[in-house]
C-alpha cells in the first residue's frame, strides 16, 4: 500500500508572500497530528509550461493517510495558505510499463512508495483537457517514463476535489524528483517521455 492516500496542494495566488518560519513549523505539527507530512512548502522553482495558467509564487504539497486527516489538516490551516487547494487521490496501483521494458522497473514501483531519494522536490501539473479520450490515453501510459528516468509520480487519477477556489484543473498530476534538478529536466526533454509530451499537448494545456 502507498504511505499516503491522498495529497492536498495548494497554489498560493492570492498569497504573495510565503509563511514564516514559525508558521511552516505549525502547518508540519498539525499535518503530523492528522497522520499526514508537509512534503514542500515554498518558492515555485521553476516552470516547463504556462499554457493552462500562471505559475504562483509558491506553493504547499502535504500527504495523508486518508481524506478526513487531509481535511482536518486543511480546515486548520487553509485560510493561510492560499486560495485555490485540491485534495487529490494518491495512485494506489503500481503504473504502467512496457512489457519488453519490465525488467528495468525499480522494485519499489510494485507497491508503489518511492523511496526518499526521490523526493527532493515536487512537479505539479494543472491540465487543461482538450481532448479527453487522447489525454487520459496519455495518463494511462505516460508515468512509467518518469520512474524510469528517476522519479516518481504519486497522483493522477480521476477523484480530485476542491477545497477551495473558483476553478481548479480538469486533471493534475503530482511528481516527485530528485533535488539537483538533474533527472526531472533530462526527462522532460528526452527520447522516451518525447511521444507522451506531444500527445499531452495535442490533447491539453498544461
Amino acid at each position: 500500500m502507498p504511505r499516503f492516500a491522498s495529497y492536498v496542494i495548494t497554489w498560493a495566488d492570492e498569497v504573495p508572500e510565503i509563511p514564516a518560519t514559525a508558521a511552516i513549523e505549525e502547518f508540519a505539527a498539525t499535518a503530523r497530528e492528522n497522520s499526514g507530512e508537509l512534503l514542500a512548502l515554498g518558492a515555485v522553482h521553476d516552470t516547463s509550461e504556462l499554457d493552462a495558467r500562471p505559475a504562483p509564487r509558491w506553493m504547499t504539497v502535504a500527504g495523508f493517510a486518508d481524506d478526513a486527516g487531509a481535511r482536518a489538516w486543511f480546515d486548520t490551516t487553509g485560510d493561510r495558505l492560499g486560495a485555490t487547494t485540491i485534495l487529490a487521490p494518491a495512485l494506489s496501483e503500481p503504473v504502467w510499463w512496457p512489457e519488453e521494458l519490465s525488467d528495468q522497473r525499480p522494485d519499489w514501483s510494485w507497491k508503489p512508495d518511492p523511496p526518499a531519494e526521490r523526493r527532493g522536490v515536487f512537479v505539479v501539473v494543472w491540465a487543461a483537457v482538450t481532448d479527453p479520450t487522447q489525454f487520459f490515453d496519455y495518463s494511462a501510459h505516460y508515468k512509467w517514463t518518469v520512474e524510469h528516468a528517476g522519479g516518481a509520480c504519486l497522483a493522477g487519477r480521476p477523484g480530485a476535489a476542491m477545497l477551495r477556489g473558483a476553478t481548479g484543473p480538469d486533471a493534475l498530476a503530482i511528481m516527485s524528483w530528485p533535488a539537483d534538478g538533474i533527472a526531472r529536466h533530462a526527462w522532460y526533454d528526452g527520447a522516451h517521455y518525447r511521444p507522451y509530451k506531444l500527445q499531452r499537448h495535442r490533447s491539453s494545456r498544461c
